[in-house]
């Protein structure tokens, strides 16, 4: 028998991942209109009768049907609907369209439930959220209780209720720990979490589902994202050893890599510091370079950040901003963190890349080496690029400028003075 038992630890980190989740409103914003047909598609196959196959087909609709269909919205939803009639037949071709399983009486559910929300025009996420709190939404299940029927009893109770949909809650659980873990334990975190928060539990439980079907629609394997990370970590410490053994400065780099559990599902990633340094009084200099990916809940973003110590003058960002988008590359948002004891600025340059750790089941490995290769010569591009501009500000300001940045009309002595 499988221990689902939760020990002090995996129940740390399954609180931790949900007190992760971003606010409701970071999801709905932008693609209220698409994750209400998502909504919708749930609680269709969430009306009674019960059905077991129910996680199965939310998988199949938002990996396959969703993209394939072009469902984007309530309107494009209802429109297929339209195409088929209420018949044994048309639902049992909309069931397999949809889910890929014979179904026909959610089929039905899902008809009613689109009619509901386009009778009273419902066509985002924060907007139908939004209206199931208020009086007029109970006012507007009694006057369609005759056409819903047991839809209206699922609506209530996701209004009303302080109950969550546990197999949403059960289905994260095990994808943070990747483990079986039992009901009890996983609701007793969750709902630790919603008091930790001050949200009510159905709010929490709302932003679960969303994180869960995304999920699903990149099926992600968090075993091969630990493996891409570990390419990119020997990567990376190749590259870096290579440039070291050529440059004039003696520093040694060392590459950190997180715990292989972190790399799963938390923020966690890279560390590239030297091992020893020569302190340079008012010179600035590189201390670091973060390759990290945001938590699972967030959306496994990638993002690099390069911290280095000394004053950087405007003009001296503005040649980097340059020599970045010259290279190919964006340019950093720069920013001063902080000074330490001896009054040295610390900046921080940081990028946030346009792709995320989604790493499908089906990627043959050699893709993974190779996309984690191809990043870690990036991240190494971008590390040497700061290095040089960041050696050429220790020199006199104006030298420095004409002699690589190619800068015209800026006024250096202003600039110093600032």
């Amino acid at each position: 028998m499988l221990d689902d038992s939760l020990t002090p630890d995996p129940f740390e980190r399954l609180l931790t991942a949900l007190l992760e989740l971003p606010p409701p409103q970071s999801h709905e914003a932008g693609d209220g209109a698409a994750q209400l047909v998502l909504e919708v598609i749930d609680t269709a196959l969430h009306t009674p009768p019960a059905w077991p196959q129910r996680m199965a087909a939310v998988r199949y609709f938002c990996k396959h049907a969703r993209h394939r269909l072009g469902l984007d919205s309530l309107q494009d939803l209802r429109a297929l609907l339209g195409q088929y009639p209420a018949s044994d037949e048309g639902d049992g071709e909309v069931a397999r369209l949809l889910w890929n399983m014979p179904t026909l009486e959610h089929v039905r559910a899902l008809r009613v439930l689109v009619w509901f929300l386009a009778a009273y025009g419902i066509t985002g996420l924060v907007q139908w959220h939004a209206w199931m709190g208020t009086g007029g939404f109970e006012e507007a299940l009694r006057e369609s209780l005759d056409t819903l029927g047991a839809v209206a009893v699922v609506l209530l109770w996701q209004a009303k209720s302080g109950r969550t949909d546990h197999a949403w809650v059960l289905r994260f659980a095990r994808r943070v720990l990747g483990r079986s873990v039992s009901e009890g334990n996983a609701m007793l975190a969750f709902r630790d979490a919603a008091e930790a928060m001050g949200v009510p539990q159905r709010v929490l439980a709302r932003q679960v589902a969303h994180w869960e079907r995304a999920a699903m629609g990149v099926d992600d394997a968090p075993g091969l994202r630990v493996l891409w990370w570990q390419c990119v970590a020997e990567a990376l410490q190749v590259h870096v050893a290579q440039e070291t053994s050529t440059a004039a400065s003696s520093d040694e780099w060392r590459v950190e890599l997180s715990p292989a559990l972190a790399l799963r599902y938390s923020e966690a990633g890279v560390v590239l510091e030297p091992q020893a340094r020569e302190l340079q009084a008012h010179t600035p200099v590189v201390i670091a370079l973060r390759l990290r990916q945001r938590s699972w809940a967030q959306g496994l973003g990638l993002w690099l950040e390069i911290q280095g110590e000394g004053r950087l003058w405007a003009a001296h960002q503005a040649a980097i901003a340059e020599r970045f988008e010259a290279a190919g590359h964006r340019a950093p948002q720069l920013r001063y963190v902080g000074a330490n004891g001896g009054h040295q600025a610390t900046w921080l340059a940081t990028w946030h890349w346009d792709e995320a750790v989604w790493v499908p089941r089906g990627m043959p490995v050699a893709d993974v080496k190779r996309w984690a290769l191809d990043t870690a010569l990036k991240a190494t591009e971008h590390w040497l690029l700061v290095c040089g501009m960041v050696a050429l500000a220790g020199k006199p300001l104006g030298a420095a400028l004409a002699l690589n940045t190619g800068l015209v009309g800026v006024d250096v002595k202003r600039e110093a003075t600032n």
